[in-house]
């Protein structure tokens, strides 16, 4: 696959992040059917990495600006988490991680999309 485009979208530095989401229930409620309707249909594949996880599309411009919206969104909620969107000729490849200190909070955070995980060794 080759790299079209690079879109990398980052959180603030760990260490000076609350590592909690500041979304209400409300808030929450919405984002979870954002991504229900518009990326977890459309994903191939996901697999877990050291420090997240790694979310395999289809590429489509539609697709693609629903991902970068969702990572715009989570940024604003969840400043600890690190985002990076590769768009290559068929797919988007989209990784999202963590700190260590946060590994609670991110696995809550990847059950939600952990449909047909591929979970890669840790080591």
């Amino acid at each position: 696959m080759s790299e079209t485009s690079t879109a990398e979208l980052s959180a603030t530095e760990p260490s000076t992040t609350e590592l909690a989401c500041s979304l209400n229930d409300e808030e929450h409620r919405e984002r979870r059917k954002f991504v229900r309707q518009a990326l977890l249909p459309k994903i191939l594949r996901t697999e877990k990495t050291a420090s997240g996880l790694l979310l395999i599309f289809n590429k489509t411009e539609d697709l693609k600006s629903d991902v970068e919206l969702f990572i715009e969104l989570e940024r604003q909620c969840c400043r600890f988490l690190h985002f990076d969107l590769k768009s290559g000729d068929t797919e988007l490849l989209l990784t999202i991680e963590g700190p260590a200190e946060a590994k609670a909070v991110l696995s809550q955070f990847i059950s939600g999309f952990s449909v047909n995980c591929v979970c890669v060794s840790q080591s």
